[in-house]
């Protein structure tokens, strides 16, 4: 079994549809398969010139199929952003834009710390890791609470950092549950009944957070 994986476009206008012009550009390179009852029994690769060829095979009836690996768009950035790195650059991204954001609250609750505290402990006898850990990591829990739980909401539901930074070849290696939601509503899935279902269940994860930010700020203000 023979055949050619050609362009059946004629620069110009013109030719024949369907069949191989001396104009149209043969396609190297190009994975063939047969298939015999649904099932891949050969496959073989396009030469320079788009012709191809099967040998060995049994007698009897096969469909010839272009697998989709071909019509993949190849991953042509730099390496950083591979399918091995990416995952780590959204997270330094990440941890980029949002340290100006914790920075300010744990600087504004250190502040805020009672210093005769810190004072009597020092004038006690404790160095400062003691202090620090005894004294100013409690003093400083609402703060950090406060920090930690808008930050878990936010990786929750982060998108567009993943969607921006991951070039299109590997953003199934750094998906997260929204940007699934998108691929598979919107972007090529076409199926509009499991993004609804992960939108319900991303709702689900952030609820619980936000429930517990809620009752803890009721309880401060009390």
């Amino acid at each position: 079994m023979r055949g050619v994986v050609y362009l059946d476009f004629t620069p110009g206008g013109g030719g024949e549809p369907g069949a191989v012009d001396r104009s149209e550009k043969g396609l190297p390179g190009v994975t063939v398969e047969a298939v015999r009852d649904g099932d891949p029994v050969a496959r073989t690769t396009t030469a320079a010139d788009g012709s191809f060829r099967f040998a060995g095979l049994d007698s009897g009836s096969y469909a010839l199929k272009l697998p989709s690996a071909n019509f993949a768009a190849p991953y042509d950035g730099i390496s950083w952003l591979g399918p091995a790195l990416v995952t780590p650059a959204i997270i330094g991204a990440y941890l980029w834009i949002w340290t100006g954001f914790a920075m300010v609250l744990i600087g504004a609750g250190l502040a805020a710390l009672p210093r005769d505290a810190l004072e009597a402990a020092r004038m006690d006898g404790a160095n400062e890791w003691q202090i620090f850990r005894r004294i100013t990591v409690p003093l400083l829990a609402p703060v950090l609470t406060v920090v930690f739980v808008t930050l878990v909401i936010n990786v929750m539901k982060v998108f567009d950092l993943v969607y921006i930074i991951a070039p299109g070849p590997v953003q199934e290696d750094a998906t997260v549950l929204a940007t699934q939601m998108w691929l598979v509503s919107f972007g090529g899935g076409n199926n509009q009944g499991l993004g609804s279902a992960l939108g319900v269940l991303l709702l689900l994860l952030v609820v619980p957070a936000m429930v517990f930010n809620v009752r803890r700020f009721r309880r401060s203000q009390r």
